[in-house]
């Protein structure tokens, strides 16, 4: 992962800004920021996070509150307790249960066609992959006699720091954010043996890592 890529802290929580916010790479806030933000980057929203802006990014992913209209080149996750006052206008947006969206959502128009609904996903039912600037391990967990997803199979990722996850109703999984090395992956579930798997990064991009998992039954 190049350098400018890293995680920072914009703004920490307790502090204020008003302005206009350029940058590139990630950038996280939990404080209270006006004005106007407009990147090729990724912005990372805390829960404690208030954004009173229109915003401009490839990637954002919100915990806290914002007022006012997201342009996403790649995609808008929106997480609970997470709340947007504004229209979204993105390729792909996941919205969790629990959060509290007003606005509408427009896809991008197409050169020479109408401009459409976007259908908004829930975080259950999608399964794609990480926007393409974030460094990530991604995929399904499957059962290894049917095939069907796995839903709540849990992923624990090792390397430079400890990160956990699990699955959709889908099967899909992805952690974000990783840095440069080896990544081992241990997925259980309830009624399935567990398995490993380590995977490797080295610079941008993501990484897809399918698991089936057996079921205990079938030992």
């Amino acid at each position: 992962m190049k350098k400018k890529d890293r995680m920072i802290t914009f703004l920490g929580k307790n502090t204020e800004l008003d302005g206009k916010l350029t940058f590139e790479g990630t950038i996280r806030i939990d404080g209270h920021f006006k004005g106007e933000i407009s990147a090729d980057g990724n912005l990372i929203v805390g829960e404690e996070g208030v954004i009173e802006a229109d915003i401009h990014v490839s990637y954002i992913r919100i915990r806290g509150e914002i007022h006012g209209n997201i342009h996403a080149h790649q995609r808008v996750d929106i997480h609970a307790p997470g709340k947007v006052y504004g229209n979204i206008h993105a390729p792909t947006v996941v919205i969790d249960e629990g959060v509290i969206f007003e606005g509408m959502t427009r896809m991008y128009q197409a050169k020479g066609s109408d401009e459409k609904n976007l259908s908004v996903i829930g975080s259950d039912d999608y399964i794609g992959t990480p926007p393409s600037s974030l460094t990530a391990i991604y995929g399904v967990v499957a059962d290894q006699i049917t095939g069907n997803p796995i839903k709540n199979a849990r992923i624990q990722c090792k390397g430079a720091n400890d990160k956990n996850t699990q699955t959709n109703a889908a099967g899909y999984y992805e952690v974000i954010h990783l840095k440069d090395g080896e990544w081992k992956l241990k997925i259980s579930a309830k009624g399935y043996s567990s398995k490993k798997a380590k995977v490797g990064i080295s610079g941008e991009g993501t990484c897809e890592q399918n698991i089936e998992l057996k079921p205990k039954r079938w030992n």
